[in-house]
């Protein structure tokens, strides 16, 4: 769209945003009561995840356009096991999950780290070939290997 256009939204897109705040309404209430009943001190971020570090460094953090590799086990809320993954990744260039990205911005070299990501920054509407199901929030546990 040019610029010096304004978006015009009609009844249908209105209606669509309106269910999808809903939907993540619901989803983040559902993610904080989970944190409840966990024995761990998770930080909830404003991005909308939950996270908290297992094992902390003092070495520097990664920096935009850097290249780091990454290693992570996906798990479902009720703890069943999902896949484990290991990839090299460009910070900033979208190359993961939105969840994992945002959390790597606050991490260091070599840290460790456990993930709350609710299904709008994990896989989304369409999930993860047979991995994992559409609007299914996961566990995350990430260790940022260099």
């Amino acid at each position: 769209m040019p610029a010096n256009k304004p978006n015009e939204t009609d009844s249908v897109g209105l209606a669509l945003l309106k269910i999808n705040e809903s939907l993540i309404v619901a989803e983040d209430s559902l993610i904080a009561g989970y944190v409840l009943k966990t024995d761990s001190i998770y930080t909830k971020d404003n991005q909308g995840f939950w996270y908290k570090i297992n094992l902390a460094t003092k070495s520097e953090k990664l920096k935009e356009l850097e290249t780091c590799k990454i290693s992570y086990s996906v798990y479902s809320l009720d703890k069943e096991f999902l896949f484990r993954k290991e990839e090299m990744i460009t910070l900033g260039k979208k190359q993961t999950i939105t969840g994992i990205e945002e959390l790597l911005k606050l991490m260091r070299k070599g840290e460790k780290a456990t993930l709350i990501l609710p299904w709008y920054l994990a896989y989304g509407m369409k999930g993860e070939g047979g991995n994992v199901n559409p609007y299914t929030s996961v566990i995350v546990y990430l260790h940022l290997v260099q």
